[in-house]
């Protein structure tokens, strides 16, 4: 399935037990309402393991980054777990400065293109 919501295009593809849901562009505030949305259609099967693959992402602010760290809470509380794969260097910044390091798990793997994406810490990334 694939949707676009704001500066945002999600596509989520189910495989068993597994989910990958891959973002592109900005996860603005119509971005981070469809994914909560997605997030919650999931926590109804339990036991799922979720990948947010964010390589294409262009922008992220805290209130992105607050809404993953969101999708991870609820997926734990009903034992399914989010992996986030694909971060930039800047998305990896944001972590740090934040201080949400650890509390995400988090890979930046060979998914990263290198494409420059920016990492505010606060409002509108536009």
């Amino acid at each position: 399935m694939q949707v676009e919501a704001g500066h945002l295009r999600m596509s989520v593809t189910h495989s068993g037990c597994d989910v990958v849901i891959v973002l592109d562009g900005e996860l603005d505030t119509r971005g981070r309402l469809r994914f909560r949305q997605e997030i919650h259609e999931l926590l109804g099967r339990g036991g799922t393991a979720v990948t947010v693959d964010v390589a294409g992402l262009r922008a992220i602010d805290i209130a992105g980054m607050a809404a993953l760290l969101r999708a991870e809470l609820l997926l734990r509380g009903v034992h399914s777990s989010l992996q986030v794969r694909g971060a930039s260097p800047a998305f990896m910044a944001l972590l740090r400065s934040t201080g949400l390091t650890g509390r995400l798990q988090v890979d930046a793997g060979p998914r990263w293109s290198g494409a420059t994406a920016s990492a505010t810490t606060g409002g509108s990334t536009r």
